[in-house]
């Protein structure tokens, strides 16, 4: 699990339950079965409607991925694409054909394919960068659904607030029940806002942050296939792909990869 997503999820319900401790709130009071209907089950009804098929198939993966975001071993790859450099350059692209079969990452399988195949460098990188651009894009979707359900919470919270009044205004020659009304009525607009702000909303951002970190990680490999199928300097890619690794690893890395040349020599 993220850490950050967990942990900030835990922050905000705590601080917002202390502040309603402060504010003398009782619990109790906040569980409404019909809001939470109106404002949960609405913004799901809303939210399919509002996408295709497609879009909601997305989803699961796409929510995956702000609960347990991929690993991305910005080092570990361009080892291992200076690696296959340093190999073509020495023995010809086609002594990659078995690091081909035997990648794991789909854009180093397809690019080393289509070099050992021969391609055009500029072909492989447009197939490269149209296939990661398709993968971020059906990810975009699935986010989107979120966003979807955090633009429809509040308002749909409101609708539940308005439904709630138009009963206490039937009920105005009983004064004794219209305050317990009027607090569920609000609830309903309680609901829409906090799922909207402390979970739709949250989630569709933290998914799309971790795409843009995944398109980075993609930019780099797309850099050192296309590096090695041209017959680059294996050190020279390694400083040009170490420019998309964190800055905070890269002197680390830079420091570690020294200290062996030291201990080899």
């Amino acid at each position: 699990m993220d850490l950050a997503t967990i942990g900030g999820f835990v922050i905000a319900i705590l601080l917002a339950a202390i502040g309603a401790i402060l504010e003398h709130v009782q619990f109790g009071s906040l569980l409404g079965t019909s809001a939470f209907l109106i404002v949960v089950g609405a913004s799901i009804g809303a939210t399919i409607m509002s996408h295709s098929m497609e879009d909601l198939k997305m989803f699961g993966p796409a929510t995956k991925r702000a609960l347990i975001p991929p690993k991305l071993d910005y080092h570990g790859m361009i080892d291992y694409l200076v690696g296959l450099a340093d190999k073509a350059r020495r023995n010809g692209l086609l002594s990659l054909q078995e690091d081909t079969e035997s990648a794991t990452n789909q854009l180093v399988k397809r690019g080393l394919t289509m070099a050992v195949d021969g391609s055009d460098p500029e072909v492989v990188a447009e197939t490269l960068e149209a296939m990661a651009a398709m993968e971020k894009e059906e990810i975009i979707h699935g986010a989107a659904v979120w966003d979807t359900a955090g633009g429809y919470a509040p308002t749909l919270g409101i609708l539940g607030t308005v439904m709630g009044l138009i009963t206490i205004m039937g009920n105005l020659s009983e004064p004794d029940t219209l305050g317990p009304m009027i607090a569920v009525a609000f609830l309903a607009t309680l609901y829409g806002v906090g799922f909207a702000n402390l979970i739709f909303l949250p989630l569709g951002a933290k998914i799309k942050a971790v795409v843009k970190q995944e398109e980075k990680f993609n930019q780099m490999v797309i850099e050192g296939i296309v590096g090695l199928q041209s017959g680059e300097n294996p050190r020279n890619l390694r400083e040009k792909l170490l420019i998309y690794a964190p800055h905070g690893s890269v002197k680390k890395a830079k420091a570690g990869a020294a200290q062996a040349t030291q201990e080899g020599a």
